[in-house]
């Protein structure tokens, strides 16, 4: 497994770690006083000088081996400061700077302490996510899917949808296939239903798992991106993606 770099952004420091199979190490720690006075201005300038000086701990600056979450200060910003700043990091730099909300901090807090550990950043090792959804193509892809869905359940992570990946045989090969639980289609525009019902869940998910086998991503995701957009929602494909119509930030690969 690749090392994977995972900055914490606090409100007094940034932290830089090493993740390779599970075992986390602090490469280094620098100062920085994000201040609550701060204004949005000086807190990008302060976000840039880091980043600026990141290539002083690896040579892989880009979404798939560099993770960045914030806490502290950050998670007192105003949503739409929250956007500027997430819009400004991967403008320029190709990541997506994730602000952890307080209840999914306190879970890794808690998370870490079970193991007689310290920090947040330990705590997400041990359990990155308590809820997800995943999206991809049941038409193509519902083995990948499975394996998805089987370690994440090897790591205590709750899948909001799909519950399951059984699929009721009179809808495979059509366009629209339905899982065991759900009910017929009463005409074509009733799918719009099933769709919206799995897009719903993502308020409640920690992320968004997007199955890419190849880096293909078919139109029905494409569709979904604008929901997870919209609730601000952490996306990550398993595999670079091809062909989107606007790149947005997004992150590549799990960290397990």
């Amino acid at each position: 497994m690749e090392d994977k770099i995972l900055i914490h952004f606090e409100s007094y420091n940034v932290i830089i770690y090493s993740l390779k199979n599970k075992s986390l190490h602090i490469l280094g720690r620098e100062r920085y006083l994000f201040e609550k006075n701060l204004d949005i201005e000086k807190l990008l300038i302060g976000c840039e000088n880091f980043l600026k000086s990141l290539n002083n701990y690896t040579d892989k600056i880009n979404n798939e081996f560099v993770r960045i979450y914030a806490t502290g200060i950050f998670q007192t910003l105003t949503l739409k400061e929250q956007n500027r700043l997430i819009i400004h990091i991967y403008i320029n730099w190709g990541l997506f700077f994730n602000i952890i909300k307080p209840d999914l901090e306190r879970f890794y807090m808690e998370k870490s302490l079970e193991r007689g550990l310290e920090g947040m950043i330990n705590g997400l090792v041990i359990q990155e996510f308590r809820k997800v959804v995943i999206c991809g193509s049941f038409q193509q892809h519902l083995k990948e899917i499975d394996d998805i869905m089987n370690l994440l359940g090897i790591y205590n992570v709750k899948v909001l949808s799909p519950w399951t990946t059984k699929v009721v045989p009179e809808t495979l090969g059509t366009d629209f296939i339905l899982l065991e639980g759900q009910e017929p289609l009463k005409n074509e525009r009733d799918a719009w239903r099933h769709k919206y019902e799995h897009m719903d869940k993502f308020r409640h998910a920690d992320a968004i798992i997007v199955c890419n086998p190849k880096g293909v991503v078919g139109k029905g995701t494409m569709f979904e991106f604008g929901f997870m957009i919209a609730h601000s929602k952490r996306i990550i494909f398993t595999e670079r993606p091809k062909d989107l119509s606007i790149p947005f930030p997004y992150e590549i690969g799990l960290n397990f």
